[in-house]
């Protein structure tokens, strides 16, 4: 089955992936890295362990303020919603 939000979120994968690779990590990684930065608890299933090494990868990673702004940037091009109602802009 198509997803036709898939193609607008591209730019935004490939920054998380070219981020991850930069460390060692994955797209998903930084993608929970991201989450954690702007404040949040993310809920991660994991079925494999390899799953848990990426979160333990992801809670090592740190975020510089301009890959979050950058990330967020291609959100908002994405018209992605990243923020839950109760956080700050960042």
């Amino acid at each position: 089955m198509y997803n036709g939000i898939l193609p607008r979120l591209q730019a935004l994968t490939d920054r998380m992936g070219a981020i991850g690779k930069d460390r060692g990590a994955s797209a998903a990684d930084v993608a929970i890295a991201w989450a954690v930065a702007k404040g949040t608890t993310p809920i991660v299933g994991v079925t494999k362990t390899d799953h848990i090494d990426g979160v333990v990868r992801a809670r090592g990673m740190e975020l510089a303020d301009e890959e979050i702004a950058e990330l967020e940037a291609l959100a908002d091009a994405a018209d992605v919603d990243t923020r839950g109602w109760w956080e700050n802009e960042m």
